[in-house]
């Protein structure tokens, strides 16, 4: 299996005031997707590229057919304006990234959509997901509001609707961790199937579009809103099994 998996970077900068003067320093990379990342890496016939957010904008496939030479592709916390980067000199003309995702599913790749401050509205609607293509392949509807996180410190439990399903195979206690944060989505969309629940709100679910599957975690695979989640013994096989029931293997 080939799958290419984009987003879970930041930057950190630091601003410092001194009398009257201020000056910013470039302080360190956020390496969110690194739990994910090792897990992929560390699977047997398993093959993984990963892009951060500055190489999505330069290097993320410019056709179907490129991006066909994947079996999956995970979105995890990257904005939507990462896939459409006017400022970028070769931007326009240029083709639709956006367009390209959806595509892709539909000719049968897989989507692993997860959660975070960037993705689907997110933090103060940066990730602004809703209305895109990529939206209209995903198991459920995104909210056209400001800021659709849900934050959750003193952590939230999550509700197994579907236990039986083939993305919860190697689940053994038919629950999964507690989570501490996730983006409140409108709802399930028809004929989509709701596998896991958070306050209510749909956690994980799965849809088909065309000729491809994909798989919608409204939380993070990374240590802050997933911190439980990426101590848990189960990791492993959790995100594997969601790539093998995205690429129909």
């Amino acid at each position: 299996m080939d799958v290419l998996y984009i987003g879970d970077h930041k930057l950190q900068a630091n601003e410092y005031y001194v009398g009257a003067d201020s000056f910013k320093m470039f302080h360190q990379k956020i390496r969110d997707y690194e739990p994910l990342l090792e897990t992929l890496e560390g699977a047997t016939d398993l093959s993984v590229d990963f892009l951060d957010g500055p190489d999505t904008m330069t290097d993320f496939p410019r056709s179907v057919e490129e991006l066909a030479e994947y079996d999956a592709l995970i979105i995890s916390d990257l904005s939507r304006g990462t896939l459409e980067p006017h400022f970028h000199p070769d931007s326009i003309p240029g083709p639709n990234l956006l367009r390209i995702v959806r595509d892709f599913v539909a000719d049968g790749g897989g989507l692993v959509y997860c959660g975070g401050w960037m993705t689907f509205q997110g933090y103060q609607g940066v990730g602004n997901w809703h209305g895109t293509p990529v939206a209209d392949t995903l198991p459920v509807d995104i909210r056209p509001i400001y800021d659709d996180r849900v934050e959750r410190p003193e952590g939230a439990s999550v509700t197994v609707e579907r236990p039986d399903h083939p993305l919860l195979d190697s689940v053994e206690d038919e629950s999964l961790p507690t989570i501490y944060g996730y983006n409140e989505v409108a709802g399930l969309r028809d004929d989509a199937t709701e596998i896991a629940t958070v306050d209510g709100n749909p956690l994980l679910a799965v849809t088909e579009h065309g000729e491809g599957r994909v798989v919608t975690y409204t939380s993070d695979p990374g240590i802050q809103w997933g911190l439980d989640l990426v101590d848990w013994d189960g990791y492993d096989e959790f995100w594997l099994d969601a790539l093998e029931w995205a690429t129909r293997q």
